[in-house]
């Protein structure tokens, strides 16, 4: 299938005008489009791939060995922050106004980075999962992360899942809203990769233990619900029982610090993970969950500026997740996974004229009349207690809901803005509905968009015998 046509100097100087739908308004952020891997190319919800877990007696490996007798966990944390001298190129922060309207980066306030976490299940099962600190990433940049880590670690690609924090004040990896320097672009798809590997490399044999509660957030299109469930995994070293490190999921939008704001950070999101990490003196991940619709609900109080509201509701976060944390249970030793790529048709003319100008940093095609974007998304199941399924971009609550209410384990997770970040993804009959100046409907690839990735992952939840 052809690729959508580079442009001419004029095409992407109206693109840039073109672009004003993209722009965030008071908490609403702006996201990008598109997606990774390559599916069957046949419309059809795409290929399936399944994992351990299937009631066989072996480790899923076709050998005949037994399943393992514990997890192995590793992590990884590798700083991404930009040098001066990549500043100095031309560097941007994503989220907000027309493509280069905010202006450059000016400076770091606090540093990005990928925090990995690997968890294996015999020597060659499991999976790894990597969050950057960007507003999204470009199908561009998945697949050759996942093509580079799947090189360095000898497993699938279906195996790796790379998602993005969102934070609006981090590196703008989709191109939306200027981009990075090529040469800090080429350091850190390897870098990423590398984390990646590093984290399966270190693997030790793990106990995991899992705990869910809530913690205050808010939506922004009107209903009366959301979702401010909270989930945190844990790993300790089974010799000795040190703590390795945790993954927590949670949803709302990092967009604390405002569109004024030209100084690198990472939010909410760091501040909460610091938080953690400096009381229990291992790695924390944080990905963003069902967070299409869900602001930040920041305590009341005085603050200085928006980094102090920022730490405020971090350390709610923080708070929160410490809590869940005095009451974990622990994970059984099975695993369950699938896979399955589709395509996606695009609709919205903003994203298909700012892909012909060569703007973003995502790769469509098209059959016929039709442009599509081929995404994917993985299914994980550990022990009974623990079902996760990576989404690829943002959900709205209605849309994310239904699936986490299809799983049957005690903790339900859906990673947003993992493997892809393709904007929002609306209920059809939430479509052009008004809610919110139907403003989720402008970042959204089209009104099909929500209805079918909802149903690829039920029915990968439904192809669980767990």
């Amino acid at each position: 299938m052809p690729r959508i046509a580079p442009p001419s100097f004029s095409i992407l100087f109206a693109a840039g005008l073109l672009l004003s739908p993209l722009a965030c308004r008071g908490d609403t952020p702006a996201d990008g489009e598109t997606s990774t891997e390559t599916g069957d190319g046949d419309g059809d919800p795409g290929t399936t791939e399944l994992g351990d877990g299937d009631g066989d007696p072996g480790d899923g490996d076709g050998d005949g060995d037994p399943p393992p007798a514990a997890y192995e966990v590793g992590f990884d944390v590798t700083d991404l922050t930009p040098t001066d001298a990549e500043l100095a190129e031309g560097f941007y922060l994503g989220g907000y106004g027309l493509y280069t309207e905010r202006g450059a980066a000016e400076g770091i306030h606090d540093r990005v980075y990928v925090r990995t976490m690997a968890i294996g299940y015999g020597p060659e099962d499991g999976g790894i999962f990597a969050v950057v600190d960007t507003v999204g990433m470009g199908n561009q940049w998945t697949r050759a992360i996942r093509a580079e880590a799947a090189s360095m670690t000898g497993l699938s690609e279906t195996q790796i899942i790379v998602g993005s924090t969102h934070s609006h004040a981090a590196p703008d990896l989709q191109g939306l809203w200027g981009g990075v320097p090529e040469g800090y672009r080429a350091r850190i798809i390897t870098d990423i990769a590398t984390s990646m590997a590093t984290a399966w490399s270190e693997r030790v044999p793990a106990d995991l233990e899992v705990a869910s509660t809530t913690a205050d957030n808010r939506n922004r299109r009107g209903w009366d619900f959301t979702d401010d469930g909270l989930f945190v995994l844990q790993a300790r070293n089974l010799e000795g029982g040190a703590l390795l490190g945790a993954m927590v999921a949670f949803a709302a939008h990092p967009v604390v610090l405002g569109s004024d704001n030209l100084l690198m950070s990472r939010d909410f999101c760091g501040y909460a993970v610091d938080n953690l990490e400096a009381q229990l003196e291992a790695p924390v991940l944080f990905f963003n969950g069902v967070q299409g619709d869900v602001s930040p609900k920041v305590p009341e109080g005085m603050y200085a500026d928006d980094f102090e509201r920022a730490q405020a509701y971090g350390d709610h976060v923080a708070a929160r997740t410490m809590l869940a944390l005095e009451a974990v249970e622990p994970v059984g030793v099975d695993m369950f996974r699938g896979y399955a790529d589709f395509d996606l048709s695009v609709t919205n003319q903003t994203f298909l004229f700012a892909a012909q100008a060569g703007i973003l940093d995502y790769d469509f095609t098209s059959r016929g009349d039709t442009t599509l974007v081929t995404t994917q998304t993985a299914y994980f199941r550990f022990g009974s207690e623990i079902q996760l399924v990576a989404f690829p971009g943002e959900s709205l609550t209605r849309n994310g809901l239904p699936i986490k209410e299809a799983m049957t384990a005690p903790h339900q997770v859906v990673l947003g803005l993992s493997g892809d970040a393709l904007g929002y993804f609306v209920p059809s009959d939430e479509w052009n509905t008004g809610l919110n100046d139907n403003y989720e409907e402008s970042i959204s690839v089209g009104m099909d968009a929500a209805d079918t990735t909802r149903d690829v992952m039920l029915d990968l939840i439904g192809q669980d015998p767990g």
